[in-house]
């Protein structure tokens, strides 16, 4: 090597979100590495990924020792929170159909200032030990696994045992091997989005009695879902004065084309709601746009000891915050190749890369279902739809995600990852979330050819807290989660999608039902994972008598 090269154990190409959480994560757990960190930003300015979920505070209080940091800097996040509008986007804020928590949750989660979070990531680091080059610019890239990677910088030469690509979009990694993969033929997403400051307060809005059915907790704190067709509107606090308001589309659907800021604000007043939010006072600052969102790495580790992260790694749809989730996992994943490499287990590190590259693409496909459902702006499909989301995410992905359980069995050794790919995918097509997928489907079928797609899109409001039953794994850390655990979840997944379909329709049919009837009627429907016809269940329901009627919110609770 020549004098001009920097040597290190770890070169992380990235300083913002993604790469940073990964340098303190691996210099906490192995203070002998020798870490250094480029980023080809000078400085940080706000960003998207400001909403985390729970497994990211999972993550930073477990690996990262961010615990206090993040309740002290950042908001308290009040989880996710949907409105529903009239088509004609004309009903006040608290007139719209809303689902949300009326109580703070146990498991936290935080908002994220972005630049705060990123600048203030650097500085912990470079007292940690870490080298953190800003305004640093990738310019070549050898990989030599034998020797150590070679990258080419404007600050120099860096030769490095591990090569991690964290840079976002831009991804110098990825892109010299060709491993990034454009989603938008499956998912064609672009978003708009700025901060604003001095907007009004969602807090303050609404009379006593709107304010009360939350137990006067603070809408604020939410990642606020305007939810319509073919797109949505979000709102996220990032400290008292300034939000982040985007708009994500769906491109196959509509089509938003919003030049500048003045053109985003003119696109946001043509909604009642969002004329309630920003004001004559209110500021706008730092205008983005961002098109063809979906993407993906179609490899995320390697034998070759080169990772990818965050964004480089994978990115879907702003839709349900899954960035951070998404990169929490990632990390943990790559620093236990790391571990393993380094104790020279080269046979297990080889089946774990396996393991790891094929659990990371399930993850991307699973949660994938979850977002592609979400674009009718439609109260009564998210009543069928989120729910068993959210049964789904706290009962089987974030308790696997604490829990550390990413595919990986000693038993496995040998395994292709061919092999691998065709049981998960196998796996992936009898799921409940895609069998819930079908029921959405015909339930919009049901209520398109009935002319009432929008019927409860106002006056409605549900209150989303799971019970304990469900979220027994997610309390747990996920220590009890097998597979017996999840085909359990599953099932009442399928179970509550079926009953709240069925009640949905009935109600409209002017059907009364009594509980023995709709129970069995459920138990017709379960009997084709999630691939059975809703008129079936309907039909039942008309034909048996009704001596104990029930209503729409007495039998989702049953």
């Amino acid at each position: 090597m020549s004098a001009d090269n920097t040597t290190c154990d770890l070169l992380i190409i990235g300083a913002s979100m993604a790469g940073s959480c990964l340098a303190r994560q691996l210099k906490l757990k192995h203070p002998d590495m020798n870490i250094v960190q480029i980023e080809r930003k000078t400085e940080f300015a706000p960003w998207v990924g400001e909403s985390t979920l729970e497994s990211f505070w999972d993550y930073a209080v477990r690996h990262l020792d961010l615990g206090h940091y993040l309740d002290t800097h950042h908001l308290y996040k009040h989880g996710l929170r949907f409105f529903f509008d009239s088509p004609k986007r004309d009903l006040p804020i608290e007139r719209m159909s809303e689902a949300g928590r009326s109580w703070f949750h146990g498991t936290p989660s935080h908002q994220l200032d972005r630049k705060r979070f990123d600048t203030d990531m650097c500085e912990m680091n470079r007292a940690l030990g870490v080298d953190v080059r800003l305004g640093c610019k990738v310019k070549g890239i050898e990989l030599d696994v034998d020797h150590g990677h070679l990258v080419d910088t404007s600050q120099g030469r860096f030769r490095c045992t591990y090569l991690v690509d964290a840079a976002g979009f831009a991804s110098p990694l990825g892109r010299k091997l060709n491993l990034i993969e454009s989603l938008d033929h499956r998912h064609p997403v672009s978003a708009y989005w700025a901060r604003f400051k001095h907007t009004a307060n969602l807090d303050l809005l609404g009379d006593m009695e709107w304010r009360s059915r939350v137990c006067h907790t603070s809408r604020f704190l939410s990642t606020v879902h305007f939810m319509y067709r073919g797109y949505w509107i979000w709102v996220i606090p990032l400290n008292k004065d300034t939000v982040s308001i985007g708009v994500t589309m769906k491109t196959d659907m509509t089509n938003l084309d919003i030049k500048d800021g003045h053109a985003f604000i003119q696109f946001l007043h043509t909604h009642q709601c969002m004329r309630q939010l920003i004001t004559p006072h209110t500021e706008i600052q730092g205008f983005h746009r961002m098109k063809r969102l979906a993407r993906r790495a179609k490899q995320t580790y390697s034998t070759q000891r080169w990772f990818l992260t965050g964004m480089a790694a994978a990115f879907m749809d702003p839709l349900l915050s899954p960035g951070s989730a998404f990169l929490s996992d990632t990390n943990r994943m790559i620093g236990d190749l790391i571990a393993t490499d380094r104790a020279g287990r080269s046979t297990e590190y080889a089946d774990k890369v396996i393991a790891y590259n094929n659990y990371s693409r399930f993850w991307f496909e699973s949660f994938l279902l979850h977002v592609r459902g979400n674009y009718h702006g439609i109260y009564d499909l998210h009543r069928v739809h989120f729910q068993a989301l959210l049964m789904h995410w706290f009962g089987i992905i974030l308790p696997t995600s604490m829990s550390e359980q990413w595919g990986y069995d000693p038993g496995m050794t040998g395994i292709t990852a061919d092999q691998a790919w065709q049981e998960t995918s196998r796996i992936l097509d009898h799921s409940a979330i895609k069998g819930i997928h079908n029921i959405q489907e015909q339930l919009h079928r049901y209520l398109r050819e009935r002319d009432c797609e929008h019927g409860r899109n106002s006056d409605q409001f549900w209150d989303i807290e799971l019970g304990k039953e469900v979220m027994k794994h997610t309390r747990t850390s996920g220590r009890h989660l097998n597979k017996n655990e999840i085909a359990s979840v599953e099932n009442q997944m399928l179970r509550i999608s079926y009953r709240q379909a069925l009640t949905r329709m009935a109600e409209i049919e002017g059907i009364s039902c009594n509980e023995n009837t709709m129970e069995t009627a459920v138990n017709l429907l379960m009997s084709n994972d999630g691939k059975s016809d809703l008129a079936s269940g309907l039909e039942l329901l008309r034909n048996e008598p009704a001596d104990q009627g029930f209503s729409l919110a007495e039998a989702v609770a049953a």
